[in-house]
């Protein structure tokens, strides 16, 4: 009789499960979403870190150069 009286009747185990199971859930749908943008950023100031360094050692003209800077920017 007062066993299981703590659990609502049934109602309360399964969401001690299925609500921890949806946060975890939600929380690594919500951090992958946050990394892929910070990598794609991180690529991109890597290219025209790159692109600096040729500029610099006269690999590339002034022309090139700028033309990278502006597609890495869109």
């Amino acid at each position: 009789m007062y066993g299981y009286e703590w659990m609502g009747h049934g109602f309360f185990m399964p969401w001690m499960i299925v609500f921890p199971i949806m946060l975890l859930v939600f929380f690594m749908m919500m951090r992958s979403g946050r990394s892929s943008c910070h990598h794609h950023e991180k690529k991109e100031d890597e290219a025209l870190d790159i692109a600096k360094k040729r500029f610099a050692s006269g690999e590339i003209d002034e022309e090139t150069f700028e033309k990278i800077k502006k597609k890495l920017s869109v």
